[in-house]
């Protein structure tokens, strides 16, 4: 991946549509903020403010680099956690070796980043879709891009769409793997391998290799639901076992010249190594992707619970922030915060609230708890004992932080002091 090539998105003027800036900040760029020596939470800039930590994201990117060489296997991090041409380039630069999407949109705007490998976590069944992946790689013959199916039939509609908007024209494929009670993907080994021979079979298909998507194993604990992820990976491995043996598999990039056996998830990406990579992936010549996307800011919430590497030397580090100004304490025991739905996430639980803040100092608030959000409110149940005033600050972890990110559009980077050093730009 040539990062220095890359288109770069990452420097265009800060202006009214970034609401985490305020206006006498208009015109200037990125690359001005780290002189200017402004405080993210000390006046400089408005809030509700969404921060992120620079020292642990790197400390992240690190983590998961070192990890994957350590176990010779590759990275396609998730972008829809981010959607950001500043943390993609740092994810490249630490040699993953591509990206991955959920969408052709995501698709496209990662090709407008200059990436050069893309897995579509999904599957592309719609005619504009279909035209997009043939003609990006008529355009560019070198652009590695794979898709997914999980039925006859999907494979079949490809074929159709294939024919109609581009003939002659071929695009590669992984079989999507599910589980009962999961979400797409093939539910049973002989479905699997109906599907892996047809899509083998088709003239306007390339079978690629293999995916799935562990990370939303259901169970009663984390211990129950590795259980059960455990046991998903194990027939994966039958089954590729089985395609590996039928001659199945067809690879005709240079980018990937073995198949692939690919799998996501933040939070079980331990057990996906550990039933495939090193001499298995060796002795059969595949080559084992991770698709982990959140480990790069991970969160105080859904991914600090789930994580395997809860304490170690492999720790993550939560990187984002989410700070609101405590507007009134309506009652006893509830205080209402700043910042609501448009500005946090809470499909995988409420903020947690981590610090009080009052003149320049910060207090540990844990005692705090965010019970309800409306569109532009926090509540917060509180202590008797709790000090807490109007105006005072209060910064709190998020849980899941994909669905932090695409409600912010510039988003301050800092230090652990909170100076600005830097922004970082998404594009959803």
């Amino acid at each position: 991946m040539n990062i220095d090539g890359m288109t770069d998105h990452t420097n265009p003027p800060i202006s009214w549509e970034h609401k985490a800036f305020g206006a006498d900040l208009q015109g200037l760029r990125s690359s001005d903020l780290a002189s200017l020596g402004i405080s993210a939470l000390d006046g400089d800039l408005p809030f509700p403010l969404m921060t992120l930590n620079r020292e642990a994201i790197s400390h992240n990117v690190a983590v998961m680099a070192q990890f994957c060489a350590d176990h010779d296997v590759d990275l396609a991090p998730h972008a829809k956690t981010t959607m950001s041409p500043e943390l993609v380039r740092r994810q490249l630069g630490a040699g993953a070796w591509g990206m991955t999407a959920a969408t052709v949109a995501q698709a496209r705007i990662l090709r407008e980043f200059g990436v050069e490998s893309i897995i579509i976590a999904s599957q592309v069944l719609d005619p504009a879709g279909i035209r997009w992946i043939c003609d990006e790689q008529k355009n560019d013959p070198e652009f590695f891009v794979a898709t997914l199916v999980d039925s006859v039939e999907s494979i079949q509609l490809m074929e159709r769409l294939i024919a109609r908007v581009s003939p002659n024209s071929s695009i590669r494929v992984l079989v999507e793997l599910g589980y009962d009670n999961g979400r797409a993907g093939t539910r049973t080994l002989d479905q699997a391998l109906d599907v892996a021979r047809a899509a083998s079979h088709a003239q306007s298909l390339v079978l690629t290799g293999v995916e799935g998507f562990e990370g939303m194993m259901p169970g009663a604990s984390v211990a129950a639901r590795r259980i059960s992820v455990d046991s998903y990976l194990a027939s994966a491995r039958v089954f590729t076992e089985i395609c590996l043996a039928e001659n199945l598999f067809e690879n005709t990039s240079p980018r990937a010249p073995l198949p692939l056996v690919t799998f996501g998830g933040s939070a079980f990406h331990d057990l996906v190594v550990r039933e495939f990579a090193g001499r298995w992936a060796a002795s059969n010549g595949v080559r084992v992707v991770l698709r982990s996307g959140c480990y790069v800011t991970h969160d105080h919430g859904l991914y600090a619970d789930t994580s395997p590497w809860a304490d170690g030397p492999r720790t993550l580090r939560a990187a984002a922030e989410v700070w609101g100004v405590v507007l009134s304490l309506p009652e006893p025991g509830r205080a209402i915060l700043g910042f609501g739905r448009r500005d946090v996430g809470s499909d995988a639980g409420f903020p947690k609230v981590l610090l009080r803040r009052r003149d320049g100092s910060n207090q540990p608030a844990r005692k705090l708890t965010i019970t309800a959000l409306n569109d532009q409110h926090a509540y917060v149940d509180l202590p008797a004992d709790f000090d807490l005033q109007v105006g005072d600050l209060l910064g709190c972890g998020i849980s899941h932080p994909c669905t932090t990110f695409d409600k912010w559009s510039l988003i301050p980077e800092v230090d652990t002091n909170y100076r600005v050093v830097g922004s970082v730009h998404t594009f959803f």
